[in-house]
């Protein structure tokens, strides 16, 4: 509940330690008044590198397009084992790649979560 300029001209009224509270608390509010909330870009775009896990699986690649239905992924791999999840996003490193040669759709009924991948996409087989 907004907090009204009447409430606190009456607090600011009874001064000392009080006045200062309110002025704090007048700058708190018109501060979350003026300041736009900007939602963090999803990783989910096209044009950006991603991991994904799905129900199933875990795959790499570069968004080439999205539908309601699909990702379609350029530079694809399935990831059959990434090692300690945590490594495999901090630092790239994977223990299984099986590369995709062509274009590969992954299904959006399927995804778990989708996190940027910022290092070079894994092309080769291992």
């Amino acid at each position: 509940m907004p907090v009204s300029d009447e409430r606190l001209n009456s607090l600011s009224a009874l001064g000392g330690d009080i006045s200062d509270l309110v002025a704090e608390l007048r700058t708190l509010r018109d501060g979350a008044r003026s300041t736009p909330t900007v939602p963090p870009a999803s990783p989910l775009r096209v044009g950006n590198n991603v991991l994904i896990r799905t129900v199933t699986m875990i795959q790499t690649g570069h968004i080439e397009s999205l539908t309601e239905t699909e990702v379609v992924l350029s530079d694809g791999a399935w990831i059959a084992d990434t090692g300690r999840f945590f490594t495999a996003l901090t630092t790239g490193l994977v223990n299984e790649v099986e590369p995709f040669p062509h274009l590969v759709s992954v299904s959006r009924g399927s995804i778990v979560d989708v996190t940027d991948w910022p290092h070079k996409l894994p092309r080769l087989q291992k």
